[in-house]
C-alpha cells in the first residue's frame, strides 16, 4: 500500500486546502475537473441546476475557514473540522458577520459545516443556521472522479473511505472488543437515529486510564418529593466504551443519578439503587452486576452492567435498561414520590 499524504497531514488547514483545490477548478479549462468543482458547489448550495461560471475563494476571511463567491451571486461559508468541534459560538459569529456584510447584501448565502471525523449529531449545527455536509456526501461526489488518476484526489478519496469503513464496521462485526474508536463513534451516531433512543448524545470523557466514549440517553428531569419539597434529579444510563477495551475493562453500562440538592442525595441514590438492582436482576446475571462505591457528588454511579462482548448483547441490554428506568420513574411510595416534571 502506498503512503497517503492525508494520514500525515491531518490538520484543518490541510482539509481547507483540499476543499479550495477542488472548488478552484471551475476557473480552469479542464472540463472534467470543472465538473468536479461544479458538483461540489452544487452540493454546498443544494442547487443541482446551478450553472457555475466563476469562483473566487477566500481563506480565513474574518476568521472564516473558507469563503467562496460564486458567479457574483452566491456566497458559501464553510466551517471545516477534522477532529475538533465548533466552539465559542463561532458558527453564529461567522454567520452574523456575513449576514451583516454590506458587500454580500444581495448574495444568496449558504452556511456549510463539514466534519471529516465523527461527532455527536446534537451539537447545535442546524440550530446555528448551517447545513451539515457529511463525509459520505463528499465521497459520493469525488469517487466519480477516481479515473482522473490524480494522486492528490485519490489520496483524499482513500483517506475518507478508510474513516468511513472503520466507522461502519459495527454493521458487520458483532464482537465489540474488535471495534476501534471510530467504530464506536459510528455506532453511537447510529443509536442517535433509533426511535426508541430519546435525546441520545455522546462525548469523550477523559480519565487517568486514557478516557472512554460515553453515550447517554433518556436523560430526563424528575422530582423527588419529600417533606413537601420537590427536589429535581436526573437518572440516566451511560454506555462506557473504548477502543479494543485498551484499559483492560470490558464495555459496560453505568446507571447514574444527578442531584444538586446535597441534603437529599444519599437517600435518593439509595432509594433508586434498591429498585434498580431488583429490576436488573430479572435480566442480568448477578455476576455481571457491580455495585459501585457510592460517593457523594453531583453525578453518582449507582450500579454497572459488565462483561458485554457483542453488539447483540449490548442492544438487548439497552432495551431492558430503558424499560427498567421507566419502571422506576413511575413508582410511587408513601412519602417518597418519583414523578415526571
Amino acid at each position: 500500500m502506498k503512503p497517503n499524504i492525508f494520514n500525515y497531514a491531518k490538520s484543518e488547514l490541510t482539509n481547507d486546502a483540499i476543499i479550495c483545490w477542488m472548488l478552484d477548478w471551475t476557473n480552469s479549462e479542464h472540463e472534467i475537473y470543472k465538473n468536479l468543482s461544479q458538483d461540489m458547489i452544487r452540493l454546498f448550495t443544494k442547487n443541482k441546476d446551478l450553472d457555475v461560471e466563476s469562483v473566487k475563494i477566500k481563506k480565513q476571511y474574518k476568521n472564516i475557514d473558507v469563503l467562496v463567491e460564486v458567479n457574483d451571486s452566491e456566497v458559501i461559508v464553510i466551517e471545516d473540522k477534522v477532529k475538533t468541534s465548533s466552539h465559542s459560538n463561532q458558527l453564529e459569529r461567522y454567520k452574523d458577520t456575513i449576514d451583516n456584510e454590506e458587500f454580500y447584501k444581495n448574495y444568496n448565502k449558504h452556511y456549510i459545516y463539514y466534519k471529516v471525523g465523527n461527532e455527536s449529531q446534537n451539537n447545535g449545527v442546524e440550530k446555528a443556521g448551517y447545513t451539515r455536509i457529511k463525509r459520505d456526501e463528499i465521497l459520493n461526489i469525488i469517487k466519480k472522479y477516481r479515473d482522473l488518476n490524480n494522486d492528490l484526489l485519490n489520496d483524499y478519496i482513500d483517506y475518507l473511505e478508510s474513516i468511513e469503513k472503520t466507522s461502519n464496521m459495527y454493521k458487520e462485526e458483532d464482537d465489540i472488543n474488535k471495534w476501534d474508536w471510530e467504530t464506536w463513534e459510528g455506532y453511537y451516531n447510529h443509536l442517535q437515529l433509533k426511535d426508541d433512543i430519546k435525546d441520545g448524545y455522546w462525548n469523550y470523557v477523559s480519565n487517568p486510564k486514557g478516557g472512554f466514549l460515553a453515550f447517554i440517553w433518556n436523560c430526563e428531569d424528575y422530582n423527588y418529593v419529600k417533606d413537601n419539597k420537590k427536589v429535581k434529579y436526573y437518572i440516566y444510563p451511560q454506555i462506557e466504551s473504548n477502543s479494543g477495551n485498551s484499559d483492560g475493562e470490558k464495555t459496560k453500562i453505568s446507571f447514574k443519578v444527578e442531584c444538586k440538592d446535597t441534603a437529599y442525595r444519599k437517600e435518593l441514590r439509595e432509594n433508586i439503587y434498591e429498585r434498580l438492582e431488583k429490576l436488573l436482576k430479572e435480566y442480568v446475571s448477578t455476576d455481571d452486576l457491580k455495585r459501585t462505591k457510592l460517593k457523594d457528588g453531583l453525578h453518582m454511579t449507582l450500579i454497572e452492567i459488565n462483561n458485554i462482548n457483542t453488539r447483540t448483547e449490548l442492544e438487548e441490554i439497552i432495551k431492558f435498561s430503558t424499560k427498567c428506568l421507566e419502571e422506576i420513574k413511575c413508582q410511587l411510595t408513601e412519602g417518597e414520590v418519583y414523578t415526571n416534571v
